[in-house]
């Protein structure tokens, strides 16, 4: 069960990675962007990520795997929700608030991973971790094979807003 659960989390975690890439074009078409605005907001997810690993991995040794862990899902899956509503704004506020949410995504999820290794380490015997280890990284590969024709479907058919709210809402569950 918990590795189940590890593969799931890690899933939704790097399917809310992709959305941007999904719904990049559609967002730079409809809000005007340029290709530069559109960089500042694809690396903006890294620029958090990076500086946060260390915070994330003292609020694991902290206050235990279950309360960051909760806490890091439920917020990167409403900053991807909130994503979603960045086209109801425009020029240089759209541009800030996608680099904002995408900055704030990023730093949410910087204690999944050494959450993945905590946890692994505390349910999984020495002998038993490199296969665990394989199993929850696996997901991220897995998540692009299940959510990314999903997400396409979703921009093609409903905007690419809707790439955010499904996949914050799924995150949220």
């Amino acid at each position: 069960m918990i590795l189940a659960m590890l593969f799931a989390i890690t899933t939704i975690n790097y399917a809310d990675r992709a959305t941007i890439s999904i719904a990049g074009p559609e967002i730079k078409k409809e809000l005007g962007l340029s290709a530069v605005q559109m960089g500042f907001i694809f690396s903006a997810f890294a620029w958090s990520y990076v500086v946060a690993q260390l915070p994330g991995g003292w609020l694991l040794d902290r206050f235990g795997s279950k309360i960051t862990y909760f806490f890091s899902i439920f917020l990167w899956s409403t900053f991807t929700l909130f994503t979603g509503a960045a086209g109801f704004v425009a020029g240089g506020a759209a541009v800030t608030l996608l680099f904002t949410l995408r900055m704030l995504v990023g730093a949410a999820e910087a204690p999944s991973f050494p959450g993945n290794s905590r946890i692994a380490s505390a349910w999984f015997p020495s002998h038993e971790r490199g296969l665990a280890a394989a199993v929850f990284n696996s997901a991220q590969y897995f998540a692009t094979v299940l959510f990314a024709p999903i997400m396409g479907w979703l921009v093609h058919n409903y905007g690419w807003h809707s790439v955010f709210y499904v996949m914050g809402s799924l995150g949220i569950l």
